[in-house]
């Protein structure tokens, strides 16, 4: 193992030394109404200790996307654009080496350079509506947290009380799917939005993510059925507006109407599952930052979500956490993130599990994570991770885990 992580040190000090080149590269010239963005991000985990197999793994993922302002080519005001792309590559940390349900790694994928996103959007009535169709993603609109981005963990970004619970994991990275999203701003501190998607967006109902592993599938149903979700969203401004605490309340429910088995008993199915979730996000202290662009200070946040036992895996999920930007002296754009996530197998699977006479049943997983984002320049971030994982799988049968991480992340 030394000379893997010899090997993987090796290379992401290349990768840092390419970084700050790219990073002072002068930025390519396009027409004002069109942008071009990309990134690269790599990483290494390595199991110190549990899991299945000690040993480290490497994973890198490119990506590229293009926007376009169609308002500069005579198209209402608001009308934009967007083409990207995604190229997964590297080995699997969860399935050989953690052996965990919800995702060590938020970049796992499948090694195949595919489509990611292709979507035309709108806004209208003042700006107060904003619609979008193509193939789109809803981890980035609905059940979010702006903290939760600093963790490593698949579980603070789309959750697994949606994630664990529908076809393939839904509409999220890294397969978007077919679908439309509409939202509407009612006042300053409420809005309304909602989404429907194509119920599988690997069409494969067997999971394989090989199937269709370019993106270029643009099937709807595919007896599958669709998937959507709605939610509301209360955002709120503590203290006077200039240096502001800012804070969301968001309370959403899904539906996914494909069949489900029955976890008790496979033979039997239903039609369609459901959930519930509710969001809290709140900055509870932050610095006199004087307009220094990300507020600087400490915020909290919880997410939790439920879904019926009997064809759901799991049947209740929480995380939450805190983060802290410019928590160092100097260092105003770090970030600090301390989170937990949990996931509770349903009553139903461990009763399957009874009935087929498991010396250890199913019973949860809690992942324990500690983060910090270096801001090395505006483009590029390195970030030192560790992660607690306690009964990997689900089951105490597996013993406890410590991740060991470091991940670095070039934009250009």
């Amino acid at each position: 193992m030394n000379r893997q992580f010899a090997h993987r040190g090796r290379m992401l000090l290349a990768l840092g030394a390419g970084a700050v080149a790219l990073a002072a590269a002068p930025e390519p010239r396009l027409p004002p109404a069109i942008s071009f963005e990309g990134a690269y991000t790599a990483e290494v985990l390595a199991v110190a200790n549990g899991g299945l197999h000690r040993g480290a793994v490497f994973r890198g993922l490119a990506e590229a996307a293009v926007q376009a302002d169609l308002a500069a080519f005579g198209a209402p005001a608001g009308s934009v654009f967007r083409l990207s792309a995604l190229a997964p590559h590297g080995g699997d940390f969860s399935g050989t080496r953690l052996g965990d349900l919800q995702g060590a790694s938020n970049i796992a994928a499948c090694n195949q350079p595919l489509l990611y996103e292709l979507w035309l959007a709108g806004e209208f009535v003042d700006h107060r509506l904003d619609l979008r169709v193509g193939r789109l993603l809803a981890d980035g609109d609905f059940a979010t947290t702006d903290t939760g981005g600093v963790f490593l963990n698949g579980s603070f970004g789309w959750p697994a009380f949606i994630s664990g619970n529908t076809r393939n994991a839904g509409p999220a990275f890294d397969r978007s799917a077919l679908g439309a999203f509409a939202g509407v701003r009612l006042s300053q501190n409420l809005r309304v939005q909602a989404g429907v998607y194509d119920g599988d967006a690997i069409d494969d109902a067997t999971g394989d993510p090989a199937a269709h592993a370019n993106g270029l599938n643009f099937e709807l149903g595919h007896g599958q059925g669709a998937f959507a979700i709605v939610e509301v969203v209360f955002e709120t401004v503590s203290g006077p507006a200039a240096a502001g605490r800012p804070g969301a309340l968001k309370l959403g429910a899904w539906r996914h109407t494909a069949e489900f088995a029955d976890q008790f008993d496979p033979a039997q199915s239903h039609s369609g599952n459901h959930g519930i979730y509710l969001v809290a996000e709140q900055m509870l202290w932050r610095e006199s930052d004087r307009g220094r662009g990300e507020p600087q200070g400490l915020t909290v946040f919880a997410r939790t979500g439920v879904s019926p036992g009997d064809r759901s895996i799991f049947t209740q999920t929480a995380d939450a956490g805190l983060g802290y930007t410019g928590l160092l002296p100097g260092r105003e754009a770090d970030k600090f993130g301390l989170g937990l996530a949990w996931v509770r197998i349903g009553g139903d699977a461990r009763r399957a599990g009874c009935a087929a006479g498991a010396a250890v049943l199913p019973d949860y997983e809690l992942t324990v994570e500690a983060s910090y984002e270096i801001a090395a320049s505006e483009r590029w971030r390195v970030v030192p991770d560790l992660q607690w994982v306690r009964h990997p799988g689900g089951s105490a049968a597996r013993q406890d885990a410590l991740v060991l991480g470091l991940r670095t992340r070039l934009a250009f």
